[in-house]
């Protein structure tokens, strides 16, 4: 049923509403933080490095000023090294460390503001803000590096909001229309004369959904549960659509996302260009990353004549030792930088212009290297876990969008958990099933990952038995593997070790509480199970020993504590060995995973688990074999799905009860 205007606005403006309190959480617990912690704080709670030397000074792309810090080399030979976590992307304040200083207030950092590059334990890379650089100039000081809140992503994301609320209803684009209930969705046409499919390896239903995508006037959704080949699917679409003429934006709500397309789219030799820096980037497809293709351009040359100045200067600014000399070099870097940021742009828009494919995550579709840019098409990966105003961003640049995803998995992630912006949290792609019914996507059913026996129950409880396991892997186990033995793990494909009876209950929180800006950092504070920890160690040595590879092998959880204690255990003795959270670990798959449930208490408190999407991805990560462990006394009073999960492992995996006095001798 078509819906009016007044809920086109309604909707936008309580998406506006939720976006800048989001927004203002970000800012507040960041801030907060900053204020009430030491220096020393700040460091433990890993929200900062001391001890920091200027390494480096270059020119990046745009005439960005980039720094590189180093820390002292004591902390690089002690146990007790600063660990910061710092993400590509995370914005920074850098500025000169001051001795015997350990109140002051960080709330308001006072020196140059910029972006992670990269990270590692050896160097930081950080990307600088040329208005204020002038005032981290002596390379023989010690710096400090803070990191602070990043709104700028909500920024972004209300700016568009913003324009997509305002625009006149004569100007409403199809897909906006189609969005809001403005107009209804009319199926399209699934004839196309002479059409011919490009990998004639697709299924049946990927070649429908192909069509249908293809056909669509202006939106199509493309359903693609566990190990069904959406990528494949995807890529076909691109593929026909760059034959035919047309133009396409890529997009995915992550890095990854966009690289695993934009790696499996170069073998076909197809003009593209991928948006973000090269740190972020797969080595794979740096290739056709903006920077590297601007640098092997012709027309690049004098670009790269200017930013070869632009060194030169730097270099003389850490030479220069009056404070005038340093500035006026300072001003000489800022005219080059304007002369470097327009040449750059006429060569950048040439490249751009040329190119029929053009990747970028969503929030890089608002980058202002291709606000001018049209696209015919915005194809969006992974839709269902980006929020609704995410996918805006791309979408206002094309008539036509094909989304594709997952409703079912993991969804997007809610700003500090925070119950009151539950309603941001909802995914275009999973409000426009719901607004539009079964009749604006397709669906594919055919999986190529999972034994049968490991698809069985999220097939029967979120998809309505629709999976099918194809004839390569419906029977596959780890035994049929090279190397492997016949053991009674490996030629189980599902194995659950019921952890009830009490002696595996998780662990309580060593957080300090009484620490309030401590607290706040950690307020959803973790869980782990050290006895459960063991018991992986002790399965995960089996399958080793049976002749499974390490690296073929995760060990996955809901919880980050429990990522920590299991990998005090494992991880130096099997360093190609995978550990992480469940919800690190979508979109991957591999050939055998243990999944550590943790909880188990007298209140049936399950947490995490409740999510049944949490647990459709953590159940649908293995290809051959998944060990489960869990409290079944716990989990299985924790929802009705939970409660048929665990009936459904004691009725056909194989059910096992450890012995607890195992664990102390066991290696």
């Amino acid at each position: 049923m078509a819906l009016n205007m007044e809920y086109f606005h309604d909707f936008l403006d309580k998406q506006l509403d939720l976006l800048e309190k989001a927004c203002q959480a970000e800012q507040s617990i960041s801030h907060d933080a900053l204020a009430q912690l030491s220096p020393r704080g700040l460091r433990s709670s890993g929200l900062a490095w001391s001890n920091l030397s200027i390494s480096r000074w270059y020119t990046g792309l745009g005439g960005k000023p980039i720094v590189e810090l180093v820390p002292d080399g004591a902390d690089l030979t002690s146990r007790g090294v600063q660990i910061v976590d710092l993400k590509t992307g995370d914005i920074v304040v850098i500025e000169e460390q001051i001795p015997k200083r350990q109140s002051k207030s960080y709330a308001h950092p006072s020196g140059v503001s910029g972006v992670v590059i990269r990270n590692s334990r050896q160097k930081i890379t950080v990307a600088l803000d040329i208005n204020k650089i002038n005032s981290i100039h002596d390379t023989s000081k010690r710096m400090l590096l803070i990191k602070i809140g990043n709104d700028a992503p909500y920024r972004r994301m209300i700016r568009t909001i913003t324009d997509v609320k305002s625009t006149a209803e004569e100007n409403l684009s199809g897909i906006m229309k189609i969005s809001f209930g403005v107009s209804e969705h009319t199926p399209p046409e699934m004839i196309l004369d002479g059409f011919e499919f490009l990998d004639e390896n697709l299924n049946e239903d990927q070649k429908e959904a192909v069509l249908f995508a293809l056909g669509a006037e202006n939106i199509a959704l493309i359903h693609g549960p566990p190990g069904t080949g959406k990528t494949h699917t995807l890529i076909e679409i691109i593929r026909q659509s760059v034959a035919r003429g047309i133009r396409v934006l890529v997009c995915g709500p992550s890095n990854i996302s966009v690289d695993n397309l934009a790696d499996k789219l170069a073998q076909f030799r197809i003009p593209m260009i991928r948006l973000g820096h090269p740190a972020r980037l797969l080595p794979t497809v740096l290739s056709n990353s903006l920077d590297v293709v601007i640098q092997d351009s012709d027309s690049g040359a004098l670009v790269r004549d200017i930013r070869k100045e632009m060194d030169e200067k730097l270099i003389l600014v850490k030479k220069a030792r009056i404070v005038t000399e340093r500035r006026q070099i300072w001003e000489n870097i800022r005219e080059l930088r304007i002369d470097y940021r327009t040449r750059e742009k006429k060569c950048t828009d040439e490249i751009l212009n040329t190119s029929k494919i053009v990747l970028a995550t969503l929030h890089g579709a608002g980058s202002h290297l291709i606000k001018e840019q049209k696209f015919e098409v915005v194809i969006i990966d992974e839709s269902g876990q980006a929020l609704e105003a995410q996918s805006w961003i791309p979408l206002v640049k094309a008539s036509k969008c094909i989304l594709a995803g997952d409703h079912l998995q993991l969804g997007p992630t809610i700003p500090k958990s925070d119950a009151n912006l539950q309603p941001l949290g909802s995914s275009l792609f999973e409000r426009l099933i719901r607004l539009h019914g079964p009749a604006i996507k397709k669906s594919l059913s055919l999986q190529y990952r999972m034994n049968r026996v490991i698809m069985q129950y999220p097939s029967t409880a979120l998809y309505q038995s629709s999976l099918k396991a194809a004839s390569q892997v419906q029977n596959h186990l780890l035994s049929d593997l090279n190397g492997v033995e016949k053991t009674d793990d490996t030629q189980e494909p599902l194995v659950y070790w019921d952890t009830q009876g009490g002696f595996f209950r998780e662990n309580a929180s060593n957080i300090d509480e009484s620490n309030p800006a401590v607290h706040m950092l950690h307020k959803n504070e973790s869980k782990s199970n050290s006895m459960e920890a063991a018991l992986c160690n002790l399965h995960l040595r089996s399958l080793i020993k049976s002749g499974v590879q390490s690296k073929d092998i995760a060990i996955i959880t809901p919880y980050s504590a429990q990522v920590t204690a299991i990998s005090e255990r494992a991880r130096q003795d099997y360093p190609d060995l995978e550990i992480g959270t469940v919800d690190g670990f979508q979109g991957r798959e591999k050939e055998a995973v243990i999944l550590s449930l943790v909880r188990s208490n007298d209140h049936g408190e399950t947490g995490f688990l409740a999510d049944e999407r949490r647990l459709n991805v953590a159940m649908t990560r293995p290809r051959r074999h998944l060990c489960v462990i869990g409290d079944s006394e716990t989990i299985g009073r924790g929802s009705h799905y939970l409660k048929n999960w665990i009936e459904f492992l004691e009725e056909h995996a194989d059910l096992r009860y450890p012995d607890p006095s195992l664990f102390y001798t066991s290696k």
